[in-house]
């Protein structure tokens, strides 16, 4: 991954050089040799040569390609130990000619996303600088500032993708950013996205499903065009626009998912593309329960052994509150599970005896997990409950015996025996009896 700065000193011609487009304005710099980001007690400074950095303390030269490099426009304090560099307290100003030249890069782990920063703490993907990535998660590439737009043509003609996470702090998709990537089978829009760009996902031709989490508010004109593959769209009520030619060139199997009622519904009948607003009767991996309000609870898997269980926010319009007592009970092929911010409450027993499950997701929305909720499944290494989660309930994760971290809110309300059995030594940050639960433990 490569953070790119913007230099100081930009002038009439580089505003030139820029790309606005879907409401972005995105500087594209010519290709720069990225230069890794050391924290061996040197700072790299706007008049010193990078040449003349002296050799890290255990002997190694610096690196050759580093000493053909330009002067860095800002000073990089060497304690910095989370891989970005700050800004400097007094920027440098430099000449014209020399701030068009370069620009400072931090490489952190591997090099595949180019990041500019939007001067607020946040960050814009410009560019995906390894055309042949095949899975993504673009947030963790990105580290700990969050990423709120996808620029143009960011990730185009990544023939190689075949899957992406995007971040739940995205704003903005830019146009045709992941156009040509015929590898993508599957997309999850986070509903913070207010508007997907023009010519998005055109021509993914292997893309089968999206899921247009709630909040999403304009599909922009043929986001998905040319999307032969697509099958299902799951579209919320909040999507009250619909650009032209959207679902132009895909196939007759597209069927649109929604509330009935909703915008979306009349682009369908429009448009000739079929709706359905009562699937989740028949959902091919959940099966649900119909609550007295119109929202769901999951009953259970529809598969008797399913790997995989990712429990959306809502299906078809409607909202999936809960996950119902002993849903997965003893499901000893389960290993990842996703909940979906819409779940406020995981029953008791829900998971309990999942032994192979690995990999737990909470999205914030999580209100309260039952008792023994999660005992037994003795492969779970870690546990992040979301803030706003109230209560943990009695033997929650008695008997996860690799659980060795959790975190939680300090407001959350930890039941008796809720963490007993787990790993010697288990670190509990947060809750209300966390300290006196971590204490017991590292004394045991």
């Amino acid at each position: 991954m490569a953070f790119l700065r913007r230099p100081h000193g930009q002038d009439e011609r580089d505003a030139a050089q820029g790309v606005n487009q879907d409401g972005f304005n995105v500087r594209i710099d010519p290709p720069v040799v990225p230069r890794p980001w050391h924290d061996e007690g040197h700072e790299l400074s706007a008049v010193q040569d990078i040449a003349s950095i002296p050799a890290p303390s255990g002997g190694d030269s610096v690196p050759q390609y580093l000493r053909g490099a330009a002067h860095a426009p800002v000073s990089y304090p060497a304690q910095a130990q989370a891989g970005y560099p700050q800004q400097a307290a007094h920027p440098v100003h430099r000449s014209r000619a020399s701030a068009r030249s370069d620009a400072a890069y931090a490489t952190v782990g591997r090099r595949v996303l180019d990041l500019a920063d939007n001067g607020d703490g946040t960050l814009t993907v410009v560019r995906c600088m390894d055309q042949n990535v095949d899975d993504i998660d673009i947030q963790f590439e990105a580290g700990a500032c969050p990423v709120t737009a996808i620029g143009p043509r960011a990730f185009s003609g990544c023939a190689a993708l075949r899957r992406v996470v995007l971040p739940e702090s995205l704003r903005q998709i830019g146009e045709m950013a992941f156009s040509g990537c015929v590898r993508l089978t599957r997309v999850v829009i986070p509903g913070g996205v207010q508007r997907v760009g023009t010519l998005a996902f055109a021509k993914c031709a292997g893309l089968e499903r999206v899921r247009i989490e709630p909040g999403v508010q304009a599909l922009g004109p043929s986001c998905f065009q040319k999307c032969t593959g697509l099958a299902r769209v799951d579209v919320p009520a909040s999507v009250a626009s619909f650009g032209g030619g959207v679902f132009f060139g895909c196939g007759k199997k597209l069927c649109l998912h929604g509330p009935g009622g909703a915008q979306a519904e009349q682009y369908a009948k429009l448009n000739g593309i079929a709706y359905d607003s009562e699937s989740w009767r028949e959902d091919e991996h959940l099966c649900f329960t119909e609550n007295e309000d119109g929202t769901l609870t999951v009953a259970g898997p529809r598969n008797a052994a399913p790997e995989r269980i990712e429990i959306p926010t809502e299906l078809c319009g409607r909202r999936i509150v809960a996950i119902a007592p002993a849903a997965f009970k003893a499901c000893t092929t389960l290993t990842h599970l996703t909940v979906g911010g819409g779940v406020r409450e995981i029953g008791s027993n829900a998971f309990f005896g999942c032994r192979a499950l690995t990999v737990v997701t909470l999205e914030r929305g999580l209100e309260a997990v039952g008792e023994c909720a999660f005992a037994g499944c003795e492969n779970i290494p870690q546990i992040n409950l979301p803030w706003g989660t109230a209560r943990v309930g009695r033997m929650a994760f008695f008997g996860c015996t690799r659980l060795s971290f959790v975190k939680m809110p300090t407001t959350t309300r930890v039941d008796d025996f809720a963490f007993d059995g787990c790993a010697p030594g288990i670190r509990v940050f947060g809750g209300v009896s966390a300290g006196r639960i971590q204490q017991r433990f590292m004394q045991g």
